[in-house]
């Protein structure tokens, strides 16, 4: 396994292949790098236009224009409030996506991944396992890698909530979501996380009640049903205070760091 790390936008980028020949690794992390750092710099001069958080425009990068035409495909799907910061997320995953696809162009990888934060595109063979440095095997993206397991695996994954620092809003301490691109997950967590609000009535408890939680989190569902109808997500995880809502196939009881003793 040939690993490396990149400081790209203000962001941590961790680059990681797995091939028979350690050479093919290296080579492919290497081309991951540069390639990964020109499209930032292509999509650093968008970064403005996506901040505005207007779906009516065509930046020139690719992750941009790939995290506007997810945020429009969620519009069709019955969610015209777009977030600025479910925009930006899904340029990171933009980015995570090509700089994969761009890896396994070459000779044939094993695994391979892109991560930033909690963010990740990812391709994985079936008898494959995805090794990552000691630092990131607590990393809650790897906890669903696992709950996703066995098969081959590729797309995406992004968490976001209040365990994820800067990610969202809403009142989910975990949104994680498996989409078939990391811009798409990235742009789904935030909108989902967003949407599971505690009633004012048990934001004035200090302790919300169980009923109170599961009705946060059934917000949450019915915001990912519509998305997942447009293909924007696959499968999510959402948890709060110690219970959670599973949509979609995973092993719940691989998902130990996401801290649910009640599932439904």
């Amino acid at each position: 396994m040939s690993t490396t790390s990149v400081e790209i936008l203000g962001a941590t980028y961790y680059l990681g292949v797995s091939a028979e020949d350690a050479s093919v690794s290296d080579s492919a992390v290497a081309t991951g790098v540069a390639f990964l750092k020109q499209s930032a710099r292509d999509a650093e001069g968008d970064m403005d236009l996506v901040s505005r958080g207007h779906l009516d425009v065509l930046p020139r990068s690719e992750a941009a224009r790939t995290a506007l035409e997810a945020a429009r495909t969620a519009v069709h799907a019955g969610h015209p409030d777009q977030s600025i910061a479910a925009a930006q997320y899904a340029v990171a995953g933009a980015l995570a996506d090509q700089t994969v696809r761009h890896m396994g162009e070459g000779p044939h990888l094993a695994s391979a991944y892109v991560v930033s934060g909690e963010c990740s595109a990812f391709s994985i063979d079936f008898d494959a396992v995805l090794d990552v440095p000691s630092d990131q095997r607590g990393a809650l993206w790897l906890e669903m890698v696992r709950g996703l397991r066995p098969g081959v695996i590729k797309g995406g994954i992004a968490i976001a909530g209040r365990r994820v620092p800067n990610s969202a809003g809403g009142d989910a301490d975990i949104v994680a979501v498996y989409a078939r691109s990391a811009a798409e997950a990235a742009l789904s967590a935030i909108l989902i996380a967003d949407s599971v609000e505690l009633s004012d009535r048990a934001k004035r408890q200090a302790i919300p009640t169980a009923e109170d939680i599961w009705d946060a989190l059934s917000q949450g569902v019915r915001m990912f049903s519509p998305l997942r109808q447009a293909n924007l997500a696959r499968t999510g995880v959402l948890a709060q205070r110690g219970r959670g809502r599973c949509v979609g196939e995973i092993a719940e009881d691989r998902l130990l760091r996401f801290g649910v003793s009640d599932w439904r």
